[in-house]
């Protein structure tokens, strides 16, 4: 395994999936092998999805979303820009399941490693997080009405107190299973690793109940260590309500 323009030669997994204080788990997560991985030709792709609760189907939708990613990957095609593929796989997933009738939604958000570096490809409000040299990073955008609301509240057209106030402002803007489309975001420019990088995957379960800070202090060690730190974290938080929470962290190193 071998990036372009990087002394990377390894990818190093660390993986929690936890129900929390939630009676059912909507979270999925998946990823192709590591070892058997060839970034040249095949690349290396990771996936972490949550199911919309309130959905009676969200854990079937993020599940689905997970199988059907890791295929489109495993059979595409070369001569398309990673990111092009990346994007259309994720439309083509979500009018998969509009058109089969299930009643759910999930979030999305997919790591693909190809030789020329890292594509993220997302929607909702799973995050992708970059670590490197003990600064973190939040490298998508969550696609919830509050971020459009605060685009209005920076043009002029609408004030802080009108944000806050909005009844969707705490709705997610766009997620699969959206009848009216997505437009997934993408990154054109791939990211090129560093010895020592990484990557967090995680939904919202995770973020909700770790500060930036607490992130971070996880983040120090090793991939391994990293997953079961958060896992210490927000269990030892003794939230009665926690939502599910799903992190996948992926560690570059020599």
């Amino acid at each position: 395994m071998k990036f372009a323009d990087s002394d990377v030669k390894r990818i190093v997994l660390g993986c929690v999936n936890e129900r929390g204080g939630r009676n059912y788990q909507e979270d999925s997560f998946g990823f192709s092998s590591v070892e058997k991985a060839d970034i040249e030709k095949s690349g290396f792709t990771a996936i972490v999805a949550d199911g919309m609760g309130g959905l009676s189907q969200g854990a079937q939708v993020s599940g689905y979303v997970v199988s059907a990613m890791l295929e489109m990957q495993r059979n595409r095609n070369a001569a398309v820009p990673a990111h092009v593929h990346l994007s259309r796989s994720l439309c083509a997933v979500n009018d998969n399941v509009v058109a089969s009738g299930l009643n759910g939604g999930s979030t999305a958000v997919v790591i693909f490693c190809t030789a020329k570096g890292i594509y993220w490809c997302t929607a909702g409000d799973s995050r992708v997080y970059l670590f490197r040299d003990q600064a973190l990073t939040v490298l998508n955008e969550d696609s919830d009405y509050l971020n459009r609301l605060m685009e209005q509240v920076i043009s002029g057209d609408m004030t802080f107190d009108e944000a806050g106030e909005d009844a969707q402002k705490d709705s997610l803007a766009q997620y699969i299973g959206c009848r009216a489309g997505i437009c997934p975001e993408v990154n054109a420019k791939p990211l090129v690793p560093q010895r020592g990088d990484k990557l967090l995957l995680c939904t919202d379960g995770v973020y909700n109940a770790l500060s930036g800070q607490e992130l971070s202090e996880a983040l120090a060690g090793s991939a391994g260590e990293a997953a079961e730190d958060l896992k210490s974290r927000i269990c030892g938080k003794g939230y009665p309500n926690q939502d599910n929470f799903t992190a996948v962290v992926m560690e570059f190193t020599k």
